[in-house]
């Protein structure tokens, strides 16, 4: 809980720091993701731009070995991503609203550093964005 704790207020601290100014204009989402990789697994909290957005504050982790991140909104939907060393991401799996989702796009981290809990990453992100194709 007291990660969780952290990490809201972190997340909150990246948002106001407008880091998406880095997203290219072709994007259609965006935001930004806190990262703590800690020896037991890692948990990161994504944002997007837009509040109103679907997948706004979910909260998930990855695989180290296979880079594939899940994830989980507010509204208790998962999607799961195949990440790649260069910084892509897509969608490969979902439920619900993410059901038929087929986005896709870029992460790159922009900060990072050694926390009480392990590494620290904040970065932003983008990309293409449907939830109906």
């Amino acid at each position: 809980m007291r990660i969780g704790k952290r990490l809201l207020r972190l997340g909150g601290f990246v948002t106001c720091l407008s880091l998406t100014t880095i997203a290219a204009a072709a994007d259609n989402c965006s935001g930004t993701f806190v990262q703590v990789v800690m020896h037991t697994g890692n948990v990161i909290v994504r944002l997007s731009d837009d509040h109103n957005a679907p997948g706004h504050m979910a909260i998930g982790s990855c695989d180290a070995e296979t880079l594939r991140c899940t994830f989980k909104d507010k509204e208790g939907d998962t999607w799961t991503t195949d990440e790649s060393v260069g910084g892509t991401w897509k969608i490969v799996d979902g439920t619900g609203k993410y059901a038929k989702a087929k986005s896709f796009g870029w992460g790159k981290t922009v900060r990072k550093e050694v926390g009480p809990e392990g590494m620290i990453y904040v970065g932003v992100w983008g990309g293409e964005c449907s939830m109906n194709m």
